[in-house]
């Protein structure tokens, strides 16, 4: 079994000062309200070193890998936890305009013990990712207009995008007609632009 689970805000500021904050690891303690310790060297193939906490259950220890990283875009990780989940776990930013981005966290579940990541372990593990990302928007927001920028919520044009947070839209499966028959083949199909 694997699963998604993921947040999305809406950030008044530029990606840059988004990105300040997700490549100090270090400092990561400070903001997340999630980690209350991370370390190592943000490079492909380096090891990461976190501690974070999920709810109201004790604080775990994780050592990843380091999957793919692009300055002011995305860090992603690979880590194993206890009882045989593995994980794809990622901080992106999207940048919108010069002075806006999304900043969007989540985590790719895959392996046996998923089974037992019941419902209100995933609640937590989202409402984790929540506050993160809003502790992110805050002061990634409060440092721009310390330094002279302003924080504009306007939309852009197009784009359905808001300081609230934003649910990613996926594909939607359509069962062919009727499954196997009516030379359709077997199995669901991907709805087509």
């Amino acid at each position: 079994m694997s699963f998604r689970i993921e947040h999305r805000i809406g950030v008044a500021a530029p990606a840059s000062e988004v990105w300040d904050l997700v490549y100090d690891l270090k400092g990561w303690k400070d903001w997340t309200g999630v980690y209350s310790e991370a370390s190592g060297k943000i490079a492909i193939g380096e090891t990461l070193h976190f501690t974070f906490t999920v709810g109201d259950r004790p604080p775990m220890s994780a050592v990843a890998t380091v999957y793919d990283w692009v300055p002011e875009a995305q860090l992603a990780w690979n880590a194993k936890l206890a009882g045989g989940v593995r994980t794809l776990r990622f901080v992106e930013i999207e940048k919108l305009t010069e002075t806006s981005c999304i900043l969007s966290n989540g985590d790719y579940y895959s392996g046996f013990g998923t089974i037992f990541m019941n419902r209100k372990l995933r609640r937590d593990i989202r409402g984790a990712f929540q506050r993160m990302n809003e502790n992110g928007k805050r002061i990634a927001e409060a440092r721009w207009q310390e330094k002279g920028g302003t924080v504009d919520t306007t939309p852009v044009p197009g784009r359905r995008v808001s300081p609230l947070t934003i649910q990613p839209l996926g594909p939607t499966v359509k069962p062919a007609k009727p499954w196997g028959f009516g030379g359709r083949g077997f199995g669901p199909k991907l709805n087509a632009p």
